[in-house]
C-alpha cells in the first residue's frame, strides 16, 4: 500500500513538472514571437503573459495587447487574449478575444464590443501551427467605424475545413442571423424606408483556395490570398430583398475576380437603389445597371425578379454586354 501511494505521489510530481515546464514554455514561445515582431519593426506591447489551468489545461492571458504590422497598416489591441488548450489534446487550440477590442488600419478604426467572440483550431504538430480545421463563432457584436457605419449581429458563425484533396483549399460556410446596420447607416441606405431594419439571414457556402497555408507565418505577412472560388450557395434576406448567388472565378495577381457568378434577385430595384446609395455601384451608372434589370426581368417575365449571369472580367462586372461598375478586389490585408 505504502508503495503505491509513493507511486501516485511520484507521478503527481512528474506530471506537475511536465505542467510547469510546458506552461512556461508557452510563455516564452508567445514573448519571442512578439519579440521577433517588435525586431522587425513590429509595434508589440503587452503587460503580461501568464499561464493557468492546472492541472488538464493550458490557458495563457495576454493582457494589455496591442500589436501593429507597419507592412500592412493593420492593428488590433484588447485588454484581453486567451489561448486555451488541453493537455491530452494539445493541437486542439481555443482563442477567446475580450469583450472589447479596437481593429485600425490606415483608413479608419473600428471598435468592437462583443458578448462572445471565440474560436477553435485544429492545427498540424509543429512549430509552424498549420490549421486543417476551424469553428468560429459570435454572439451580439456590434462594430463601429469613426468613418460613420457600423452593424451588430445576435448571433453569427463560422468554419473552415481544409480540403484532402488540396491543402491549399478550405470548404468555408457561414451563417449570419439579424445583421443590423446602425441608425445612421440605415437612414442613407434605406431614406424610403423599403428596408426592414435588419438582414433575416446571410448564409455563405463556397471552397476558398488560398495561395499558401494557414499557418503561423499568416500572422507575421504576407497574408494567405485567395486565387480561385466557388460560390455553391449564398443567400441574403433582407425584408422584401432575396438574393442569391452561385459561380466560380479565379482571382488575378492584383486581386480581381475572373468568372462567372449566377445571380437570382427578387426586388431587384430596390438593390440597385441600395447599392447605389451604398457607393457598390457607381451614381453615373446606376441608370444604366436599371435599364438592363428591367431588361433581363421581362425577358423571364417577371417584372420583380431578375434571374441572370454576372460575367467578371479585367476588373469590372457586366451583365451581358452591359457594364456594370468596377468589380471589387478580393484581398486580405
Amino acid at each position: 500500500m505504502r508503495k503505491l501511494i509513493f507511486l501516485c505521489l511520484g507521478l503527481v510530481v512528474l506530471y506537475s513538472g511536465y505542467w510547469l515546464i510546458t506552461a512556461r514554455a508557452s510563455e516564452r514561445g508567445i514573448e519571442t514571437w512578439l519579440n521577433s515582431r517588435a525586431a522587425q519593426g513590429w509595434q508589440t506591447e503587452v503587460a503580461s503573459v501568464k499561464t493557468r489551468g492546472y492541472p488538464l489545461t493550458f490557458e495563457t492571458d495576454l493582457t494589455d495587447l496591442a500589436i501593429a504590422d507597419p507592412n500592412t497598416g493593420l492593428a488590433a489591441q484588447t485588454q484581453r487574449f486567451s489561448i486555451k488548450s488541453k493537455s491530452y489534446a494539445p493541437t486542439k487550440l481555443h482563442a477567446q478575444l475580450d469583450q472589447n477590442a479596437r481593429i485600425s488600419t490606415p483608413f479608419q478604426t473600428i471598435d468592437i464590443t462583443n458578448e462572445n467572440i471565440g474560436g477553435t483550431l485544429f492545427v498540424e504538430a509543429g512549430p509552424a501551427l498549420t490549421m486543417h480545421r476551424a469553428a468560429f463563432d459570435f454572439i451580439n457584436v456590434t462594430a463601429k467605424s469613426n468613418l460613420d457605419w457600423g452593424f451588430t449581429v445576435d448571433k453569427a458563425s463560422a468554419t473552415a475545413v481544409r480540403s484532402e484533396d488540396n491543402r491549399l483549399a478550405h470548404d468555408i460556410t457561414m451563417n449570419i442571423e439579424n445583421l443590423a446596420p446602425v441608425a445612421a447607416m440605415m437612414s442613407r441606405l434605406n431614406p424610403d424606408g423599403i428596408l426592414s431594419d435588419s438582414f433575416d439571414s446571410m448564409k455563405v457556402d463556397a471552397t476558398v483556395t488560398f495561395d499558401k497555408d494557414w499557418d503561423i507565418t499568416a500572422l507575421e505577412g504576407p497574408r494567405p490570398q485567395p486565387t480561385h472560388v466557388v460560390l455553391r450557395n449564398v443567400a441574403a434576406t433582407w425584408g422584401a430583398l432575396d438574393l442569391r448567388l452561385a459561380g466560380d472565378f479565379k482571382v488575378d495577381a492584383n486581386g480581381y475576380p475572373n468568372g462567372k457568378i449566377a445571380v437570382k434577385a427578387t426586388n431587384w430595384r430596390e438593390m440597385i437603389s441600395l447599392a447605389t446609395t451604398a457607393g457598390i455601384i457607381p451614381q453615373d451608372l446606376a441608370p444604366l445597371a436599371m435599364s438592363a434589370g428591367e431588361m433581363l426581368a421581362k425577358l423571364k417575365g417577371n417584372s420583380t425578379t431578375i434571374d441572370a449571369e454576372l460575367t467578371l472580367a479585367r476588373g469590372t462586372i457586366s451583365m451581358g454586354f452591359l457594364p456594370l461598375g468596377p468589380a471589387p478586389r478580393i484581398t486580405i490585408r
